[in-house]
């Protein structure tokens, strides 16, 4: 059981945010354990606003890129915006589409294949460009390792922007211009923009080029849906652009995401950004995982209300084929987990099968990583190669472990909590010994996460709405900017206590006052049976989150972990 560990901050400067801010001593810590330094940063993340954001001409080549799109749009050329088929390239691909042809540009799109055409440019899309005249190239969330593909188009004479995130060690010398955070010379003050973020900031560029405005801030809920679709960190430029975009996503001024917030029974106004990574962005998703994404571009610029919902509801079926693929991957994959489990005691889980889909394999290495608490791999195996899936359970750094395997895969790539490769299907067996001694290796070496952080220690006092209401102000919650944790000592389970759903835990737990709060712990009945914790004084780790029930608001406490008061270990 991994230990708890009040995340210890500099004292003086949380009494600092305190005073100058008017804040209680909980809120300045909670705001403090956002990473900020100053409290001219605290007031900064505090009002996330389009003036923070960075000018766009900090990229080296900004001024080359909107020349190159000026011309080409006041010239008539032929453009494509060549995007990914993930909900960042198309979110991405999107943004770039609606704004071109609004400037009544000579544009279209394209988004490849999964299975047809592989991830990046697409070589048979970029032969036929050449045959009817394509002038420029736009790229969005691909192309940085595209260099002999961008080389033949620079051949041909068609000039390429490319506008990427993705880790590249150097700059391919034939693109005309090349916009990418990760660049290693590259000057701008924030790397980690997704994909859509970086094709935003090429229009923020061009309207400063132009001199007029765009109206880009109607493209925000393409940058939000995009940043969250790629799992992007919530920091800096990020979380004010997220922020911004869930702002403009509530007014659903888009009838395709009306239609797909409709399909997925979204709420209009009160909703979060994780409610939207778990409805809208895998609807985004399907399409492309199961083949072409290219409806899911027409659905999010269309402007025929009559259109829309017909898109939606042809992705909502994408999406239900999508998730029984998820289903049958899963379910196979745990049985083999239960077998092998009930015969060795293996550092980490690696399956395959020839019956799996490719598109599928990550969401269920995640479920399967989450469910046995291990890091998880699984392999879809077609024509003797595989394409595999891996997860870290938060137990070590994935994409370290990939490095450790190289020498079986053809290509991978990753973080430190996901990461994707090809293989041989002859490889396969070496792969999963090296990976589980890899796993074994980091572990033991203190890459593993041992303990478990809480932002603050709170009463149930003080875990109350107006509490909730600061909180909110602290997301959008995510990647670098995680969703508090609260550590709450000594509270009594009371009688009543009960399971429900699917081994979902209802308690009820009062502290040395009286005072009683209810709790719920999803998944945590198995290991913590109420009737035997009834009685007990327990020390719990909770999210503090509102509820919304019959007109009325309270405050509802779920539960992250638990233990028994006076255990530290």
């Amino acid at each position: 059981m991994p230990a708890w560990v009040v995340q210890p901050l500099d004292e003086q400067f949380v009494l600092d945010l305190s005073q100058f801010l008017l804040l209680s001593p909980l809120k300045a810590r909670l705001l403090a354990t956002r990473g900020i330094g100053t409290v001219e940063g605290a007031v900064r993340f505090l009002s996330a606003s389009k003036a923070h954001l960075y000018d766009p001409y900090l990229f080296r080549e900004m001024d080359v890129a909107t020349e190159l799109l000026h011309q080409a749009i006041v010239g008539g050329d032929r453009i494509l915006v060549h995007g990914d088929y993930d909900a960042d390239g198309i979110c991405g691909t999107a943004l770039l589409y609606e704004v071109l042809k609004k400037l009544g540009a000579d544009v279209h799109f394209f988004v490849p294949d999964r299975t047809r055409d592989g991830y990046g440019l697409a070589r048979r899309v970029m032969d036929r460009g050449i045959e009817v005249g394509l002038k420029l190239l736009i790229s969005v969330d691909c192309g940085s390792s595209n260099a002999e593909v961008v080389s033949l188009l620079a051949r041909h004479g068609v000039q390429v922007i490319i506008t990427d995130h993705h880790e590249t060690t150097e700059r391919i010398p034939d693109a005309h211009a090349f916009l990418n955070p990760k660049l290693p010379d590259e000057t701008y003050p924030f790397r980690e923009l997704a994909g859509a973020g970086v094709a935003f900031k090429l229009l923020q560029g061009l309207e400063k080029k132009i001199g007029f405005q765009l109206s880009l801030e109607n493209q925000l809920d393409l940058v939000a849906l995009g940043t969250l679709g790629d799992y992007s960190t919530l920091r800096d430029e990020n979380r004010i652009l997220v922020s911004l975009g869930l702002e403009a996503m509530r007014e659903w001024h888009r009838p395709g995401l009306q239609a797909l917030r409709m399909e997925s029974n979204l709420p209009a106004k009160r909703f979060t950004a994780r409610q939207v990574c778990f409805t809208l962005v895998p609807r985004l998703n399907s399409p492309g995982r199961m083949g072409s994404a290219r409806d899911v571009v027409r659905l999010l610029v269309t402007a025929d209300t009559t259109e829309a919902p017909q898109i939606a509801r042809e992705i909502e079926e994408k999406n239900w084929r999508r998730r029984m693929h998820d289903n049958r991957v899963t379910e196979e994959a745990c049985y083999l987990a239960d077998i092998v489990l009930k015969r060795v005691e293996p550092s980490a889980l690696v399956f395959s099968s020839s019956s799996w889909h490719e598109g599928v394999v990550g969401i269920g290495a995640a479920r399967l990583a989450e469910k046995y608490n291990m890091p998880s791999t699984l392999i879809a195996v077609n024509d003797g190669v595989g394409k595999g899936s891996a997860r870290s359970a938060g137990m070590v750094n994935i994409k370290k472990v990939l490095e450790w395997c190289s020498e079986y895969l053809i290509e991978y790539g990753g973080h430190k909590e996901a990461g994707g490769f090809s293989i041989l299907e002859e490889n396969i067996p070496d792969f999963q010994r090296i990976f589980e001694e890899a796993v074994e290796e980091l572990a033991e070496g203190g890459e593993g996460h041992s303990t478990l952080n809480a932002d603050a220690e709170t009463s149930l006092e003080e875990c109350d709405i107006d509490l909730i209401s600061f909180i909110e102000r602290l997301g959008p919650f995510g990647p670098g900017n995680h969703e508090p944790v609260l550590l709450v000592r000594d509270l009594e389970v009371v009688p009543g206590s009960r399971i429900v759903g699917e081994w979902h835990l209802k308690m009820t737990a009062r502290n040395a006052k009286g005072l009683s709060r209810d709790l719920i712990g999803f998944s945590m009945a198995k290991a913590w049976n109420p009737d035997v914790i009834t009685g007990k004084i327990l020390d719990v780790l909770i999210h503090l989150r509102r509820n919304r029930y019959m007109g009325r608001e309270e405050p509802e406490l779920q539960i992250i972990d638990l233990r028994f008061a006076g255990d530290t270990t």
